[in-house]
Parts: C-alpha cells; structure tokens; sequence
C-alpha cells in the first residue's frame, strides 16, 4: 500500500478502469498552459471516468487500497503534495527540517475545508494520533506511523500521546520529530495515512465516518458531490481549495465498472475518456497506435495465511518445503507473456527493477535473482517430498486449497493459470474462490483464506514500502508472518541515516522473505491504457492516486 495496503496493501489494481498488466516507459500528457484549451466557460467540465470497485475504506487513517486512495487523494490533501513524481506543498507552504533530519517544522498556509471551516495544524495533530491510536486499527499504523518518535511505544500503549513527535505549536505551525532520519518521509506526508481527518467530524458520526459523502469534509481540490453506492462517485471541485483557480475541471464523474471490456467498450464510443486494455485485446489497441503503456511498481504474488484456523491446513502451509515447490511450479516466464500479456515481467525476485535505491535503482545496486523464470519440476516435486515427509503425509491426501482472489474475468484467468501449473507440476488440488472486493478484504483481514492471489503497489519511491509490510503484527502482513531476523534487519535499515548501510539491510531482509517465501512472487506489473487526445495534463502516477487529475482538463 504505495503501501499502499498497505496497506497491503498490498492492494489490488486501481482503477479508472486500468488493468496494471503492461509494461514500457511512462507516458503521460502533460501541459503547463492549464488554461489553454478548455472550451466554452458556460458550460461545466466534466470528466467521464470509471472505477473498477467501490472504494471499500474511505477513511485516511484506515484505507490501504487503490481504489479509496484515488478518490481520496483527490478529495483531500496532506501537508505535502507529491504530483507527477515530485515533492510540492501542500496544506504546509513551507517547512524547515533540522540539521540532524529528525524535526520537521511546517507552517500552514491559509487554506480552508469544504465547509468553510479553517485547516489547522491540530487537524494534522489530531490525525497523526488516531494513525497511531490502536483502536484505529489503521492498515498503514505500523508502517508508516511507527516512523513519528514515540510512535510505536504510543501504539503499544507504553506512553500517552503526549509524548508522541507531533504537536501543533499554534494554528499554522506543527513540528513533527522522528525517530530516525528519513529521507523520504516528505513523499510519506503526501500519502493516505496522513491525509487529515477532522475531530469533529469524526466523533460526530462515530463508526459511520467517511460512509457516504455527507459524512466527511475535504480539503483538497474536489468534493464527493454525489456517491451511489456500486454505481458511481460524482467528485465537484471544491471551491475552498486553496489552489483551485489552477483545477480546471468541474466535475469528474466516476461509474464504478468491474468488467474492463465493458468500460473500454464504452471508451471507443466516446462515452469514457479513458480505459483499460484488457490483456487479451492488447494487440487491438497496439495495431491501432492506441495503447499506451507506464510500469506500475505492482508486485503480484500468491499469499500464504500463516495463521490458519484449521489445524490440517496451519501445518501445511507453514511448512517452507511446501511453498517452495509451490514456487517451482510456477512458470513465471510463460505466466507474464501468455497470461498477465502486454509485456509484463515475471518476478524473479519480490522488489520490482524500478524503484529507487540510495543512488541508482535498488535492484542495480543489489542484485539478486532467486526465483526461476520457467517452473523447474525436478525441484517442486523434490520440495514437495520433502513436505510431505515432514507432514507425514502423501500428495493423494493433501486437502484441496482455496485460492482467493478478487471477482472479476483477468483474475479468474490468471486463478485458472496458477491451478493448472499446480495441478499439472505437483498433483496439488484447487479451488477458485472469487468474492467482491469489499470481502475480499474483509476475508484477508479475517484471516479466512488459505492462498490468496493479492499484489502491492508503491507508497513511495522506495524498496521499504514493499519489505516493511511482513514485520511481525503489521496490519496489511494478512499472512500473520513472522520472522525475528527479518523484523531485526528492518527495523535496522529504518534507524541508519547510512543510505548505502540501509540499502544492505533492506537487501539482508528481502533475502529472508525470498528463502521464507511468505508470499510467491508472480510477475512485476506494468498499465496498459487508452486515453482521449482530448484530455490535457492527463498525469499517470507511480505513487498515491493514479492517475492524478487535480489538472486535468478537455481541450
């Protein structure tokens, strides 16, 4: 959950119909002459957009996927803003951090929430104890909240929240204090968890908070206008924004579309403005100079519970020699470019080859690549023996094993792939169990799942946003791993202000999860997409809400 998912998520695909499935460098449209192009100043402008799935946690300080991170990332606004990949104020129009890279002091500037109501540094205060509070039960709390000083001792109830590292010193100034140099915590307060919260608007609906668009306010460029629930999300600038004579469009109207073939059918006849490539009409749109394609930084893998309630299926699937042959057994190769298509990577490691490192990409600097492209059936099977002895069991015996994933027709596919390389390599029996989004959440969350097919996209520009979600009682590690050496490297690399020192750590750490495999990394995914020419300051985005239309215009 990029994080998020983290949050998590991870997460899986966002959204405005776009499925995460090709790969080659971003592209995006870009135009600074905002206020070019916008045609009659009559008549409303209205982006005609689309959503995968209804955003099933609209709540900053609990969401971790996709899909409520767009819708919220353009209702609300942190005290940074990070857009097109870089850093910009946001609520905060200027900062200062100390010499040693542990206090932050940011200062607000005059800005307003959409029902009139002044943005205060309390705000920000406010929210960043409710992360931390565990009663929140926040899906980013440990990974993102634990970096604030006393944080994690507030959320194991060890201090009182006065001495967490976050105080408001008057209206328009808060300081913040780490417990460690953080060389991207700026990146981190333009992302979800720190978006604010209002106190008042939270007690006033309790448990209901953020249910419907009459039961929060924003401070970002638009409103949630109008939210029929598994139809559609209208968002309507918001005229409070501080920015907003720069927002050029009136409204975005988002319908919530699972099927991707139905919303990019409804792009051809002009009715979206942008959509999806489904994988198997890729070449459709390749032909007609059409596609276009950005790597998304999502990780896809199979989800080991480590924590699950039947005893039979506890033993099994905590047992490493079983989710190594069930790493062999997969054809990552063939699965990236007959299954997921439109040139996406197998993952021959779990951090994708994009993301940053301390001074050239994370992978460059340590490279390492364990997984095989094509399945190996010497070693699953050998793997599987192995298992199955220590299980004191046979092959014939093994229970069949659910494999979760989220309903539409690309899982159900990439589902169907996996079940036949199991099938085909080991003689392991599944079953394909799709649920809505919402449950299917709720089911990881539960801990009510076996194998689930899951991803994690980005929540910064960095190789910890996908490591630190398996530290032991995270809440996005849905898995329940648990590893002492791997929590001990990680929490290592977060407290060295060494970059190239924490590069090894975090490396050490990913080592741990590629031999423990808590997860089986699949492929590395990638957006494929078609969009209007008519759509100016269309901006696809690596991190937080993708794509990004707090400028987005019609010519």
């Amino acid at each position: 959950m990029k994080r998020k998912t983290l949050l998590l998520v991870v997460s899986m695909l966002l959204i405005i119909s776009l499925v995460f499935t090709a790969c080659s460098p971003k592209a995006s449209t870009t135009d600074n002459a905002q206020a070019e192009g916008q045609g009659s100043t009559d008549e409303k402008m209205v982006l005609n957009l689309s959503l995968d799935a209804e955003p099933p946690q609209m709540d900053p300080q609990k969401g971790s996927d996709l899909t409520s991170i767009f819708v919220l990332g353009h209702t609300l606004e942190g005290l940074t803003r990070v857009y097109d990949g870089k850093i910009q104020p946001g609520m905060a129009e200027s900062w200062e951090v100390s010499s040693d890279g542990i206090t932050y002091t940011f200062h607000l500037r005059d800005a307003k929430w959409s029902d009139g109501a002044v943005v205060k540094a309390q705000d920000f205060e406010y929210s960043i104890i409710r992360l931390l509070d565990p009663n929140t039960a926040g899906a980013y709390s440990e990974i993102m909240g634990f970096l604030i000083k006393n944080g994690e001792k507030f959320y194991k109830n060890e201090v009182d929240k006065a001495e967490v590292g976050v105080k408001a010193i008057d209206e328009k100034t808060l300081e913040i204090q780490l417990e460690a140099p953080t060389g991207y915590f700026l990146r981190v307060l333009g992302f979800l968890p720190y978006w604010p919260s209002r106190k008042d608007i939270v007690e006033k609906y309790g448990e209901e908070f953020s249910s419907g668009s009459d039961k929060m306010v924003y401070n970002g460029p638009f409103v949630v206008q109008e939210w029929k629930h598994e139809e559609k999300i209208v968002l309507a600038k918001n005229e409070n924004y501080w920015d907003k004579d720069k927002v050029k469009a009136d409204l975005i109207d988002l319908v919530i579309i699972p099927d991707p073939k139905t919303a990019i059918s409804l792009y051809d006849t002009g009715e979206l403005l942008s959509a999806s490539i489904p994988s198997d009409m890729s070449e459709i749109y390749i032909q007609k100079g059409e596609a276009k394609f950005m790597p998304n930084g999502g990780a896809y893998y199979l989800s080991f519970n480590f924590n699950n309630k039947d005893k039979n299926m506890f033993g099994i699937l905590n047992n490493k020699n079983f989710r190594k042959a069930i790493s062999y057994a997969i054809n990552r190769e063939d699965f990236a470019k007959s299954v997921a298509k439109n040139g996406a990577l197998p993952a021959t490691r779990y951090v994708p080859p994009i993301i940053a490192g301390a001074s050239d990409k994370y992978t460059a600097e340590s490279p390492y690549d364990p997984l095989p492209l094509k399945a190996d059936e010497a070693k699953a099977k050998e793997y599987l023996g192995l298992a199955l002895k220590e299980l004191n069991t046979t092959v014939e015996k093994l229970p069949t094993f659910k494999l979760l994933t989220r309903d539409d027709a690309i899982r159900r596919t990439h589902m169907e792939a996996v079940q036949d390389m199991l099938s085909k390599t080991l003689g392991v029996k599944t079953e394909i169990v799709q649920v809505p989004k919402k449950q299917y959440f709720q089911l990881l969350d539960d801990g009510d799942f076996d194998i689930a097919y899951g991803n994690w996209f980005p929540d910064y520009d960095d190789a910890m946003t996908y490591i630190d979600v398996y530290l032991t009682g995270n809440g996005v590690n849905r898995g329940r791993f648990s590893n002492t050496a791997f929590d001990d490297m990680v929490k290592a690399a977060k407290s060295t202000p060494d970059l190239k020192l924490r590069g090894e750590k975090l490396f050490e750490a990913e080592k741990i999860l590629l031999d423990e495999l808590p997860i089986v990394p699949i492929f590395w995914g990638c957006n494929a997409y078609v969009q209007s020419d008519k759509l100016v300051n269309y901006v696809r985005s690596l991190v937080g809400a993708d794509p990004d239309l707090i400028y987005t215009y019609i010519k």
